[in-house]
């Protein structure tokens, strides 16, 4: 590792590293002034120039350069914004159907209902009058016999 690219590193505690020998290591320190980083290497820490340094990860495994950094918070900057979109557009739909006028629906259905229950009203009442008027006529049919 070069001296510019070990100043492009963000460095932390328990950062990996893996020397020329392909020996790993555990970051206990890091000294910008000598360039180098104290690392627990074989049971012991020591101090590794960044000459000797092939490769630095992050603890966690990713890679430990700023760019590489830079670009994975971007890439959970975009996932993020892409569902902070969903989630507008999900209450947007939600506000639509809550400000349905669903009171107002109710009250069409009911006076709808009311209106079918006049009709049958109005029907059964002509039913009716006929039966009447058919019982009328033959009571006068049979009053009329006699």
């Amino acid at each position: 590792m070069t001296e510019q690219e070990f100043s492009r590193q963000v460095w932390r505690m328990y950062d990996q590293i893996t020397t020329a020998d392909g020996v790993k290591g555990k970051v206990l320190q890091v000294a910008f002034n000598t360039k180098s980083v104290r690392a627990y290497i074989s049971g012991s820490p020591e101090w590794v120039k960044c000459e000797l340094i092939e490769s630095h990860t992050t603890g966690k495994g990713a890679d430990g350069d700023d760019s590489a950094i830079i670009e994975e918070l971007h890439n959970k900057v975009l996932s993020q914004a892409e569902r902070i979109g969903k989630l507008e557009e999900e209450r947007r739909l939600l506000q639509e159907k809550i400000s349905r006028n669903y009171l107002g629906e109710l009250l069409r259905a009911v006076n709808v209902m009311q209106q079918g229950l006049q009709e049958r009203k109005h029907k059964i009442q002509q039913v009716e009058n006929g039966l009447a008027a058919i019982s009328a006529v033959i009571d006068k049919m049979n009053n009329s016999e006699e």
